[in-house]
């Protein structure tokens, strides 16, 4: 069997992250993609990082079975990346289960038919970190879920992550092949926008820049590297040591208002656009009446985080980037780029 990487959701940011890792360590990649459209588009952005001698794709859909058995035939391993992040939040909590849980049960389902060595799911944070009743500072780790049944507090998003990953659980233990199976799960992701498809994450520090925030939202997420993130999916291949276990990749939690800071200092010519101050919650939570990306944060408003990721460092063999080098790097793409 030759090293092929079955790689979903290709034309996502991470996912194009990982595939020129992948190919510039020699492995064959396969990814898939659910609109042909984005290829030529994908292939230009990777193409510019990695020779792509060894990439092909596939047009596949998530939410259908056609062509999956078929693309896992010859892949030795598989790298689940494709999973939805909407900007704005839904009323409706269930929007994102199709693709984001039935979806992933596809793909690990074909896999197993097709005898791969081993999976690795990108997960996140958010399937941790989320439940009613927190101390502040809350700490997490490994074997915290978010509880899925707070409906107050869970949106259409973190939902979709919480089920997805613990479906995937349930089912490789089902089979008795837990151990095959790996999720990485970072936190807030920034770094190099490589292209202008970017990403939620990348159009928060578009935003910033552009001057649309007076003041930051007083939330704090794990800051995590989007190389460290593509990293750690090639970190796990024909690692012993990473079967069964959930890994947060991240180095240091920070506010936004913090990120801002980090932005001015590196980029004075935007500092007077970039917030310097906290907004109060109250208005948090009325700007989210106009505009639902708000929401997401309102549950953790005031909450400072806390979790230990030199577990995960120790089982991957790197140490993580500190979140002042990927924040500045995604800002400097984004203005490169010319989305600001």
């Amino acid at each position: 069997m030759s090293n092929k990487v079955l790689l979903t959701g290709i034309s996502g940011w991470i996912a194009k992250h990982t595939a020129i890792q992948l190919l510039n360590s020699g492995y064959e990649v396969l990814g898939t993609i659910r609109n042909q459209n984005l290829i030529e588009q994908t292939k230009e952005t990777i193409s510019k990082y990695a020779s792509i001698d060894k990439l092909s794709f596939v047009e596949l859909d998530l939410l259908r079975d056609d062509g999956w058995d078929q693309a896992t035939k010859g892949c030795k391993y598989i790298m689940h990346v494709a999973s939805p992040f909407p900007m704005k939040v839904s009323n409706n909590r269930n929007i994102l289960l199709p693709v984001a849980v039935d979806g992933t049960l596809r793909v690990l389902n074909a896999g197993l038919n097709a005898g791969v060595e081993q999976i690795i799911v990108t997960s996140s944070i958010v399937a941790m970190f989320r439940k009613p009743n927190r101390t502040n500072p809350y700490s997490f780790g490994e074997n915290d879920w978010t509880d899925e049944n707070w409906t107050k507090g869970v949106g259409d998003y973190f939902l979709s992550k919480t089920k997805a990953e613990k479906a995937a659980w349930d089912f490789m233990e089902s089979k008795g092949m837990k151990n095959k199976l790996t999720t990485i799960n970072p936190g807030g992701v920034f770094g190099d926008a490589l292209d202008k498809k970017g990403g939620t994450s990348i159009e928060y520090i578009r935003q910033f820049l552009k001057g649309k925030f007076p003041a930051a939202p007083k939330f704090a997420v794990l800051i995590s590297d989007v190389m460290d993130v593509a990293k750690s999916h090639i970190a796990c291949i024909d690692n012993k040591n990473v079967g069964g276990r959930r890994l947060i990749v991240g180095k240091e939690v920070k506010k936004l208002v913090e990120l801002s800071q980090i932005m001015a200092d590196a980029m004075p010519e935007y500092s007077k656009k970039l917030p310097k101050k906290e907004l109060p919650n109250f208005m948090v939570k009325l700007i989210s009446y106009l505009d639902s990306s708000a929401k997401t944060m309102i549950p953790d408003l005031g909450i400072i985080m806390q979790t230990d990721t030199t577990y995960a460092e120790e089982l991957l063999g790197f140490k993580f980037k500190p979140a002042k080098d990927c924040i500045i790097e995604n800002a400097k793409s984004v203005v490169k780029l010319g989305l600001v």
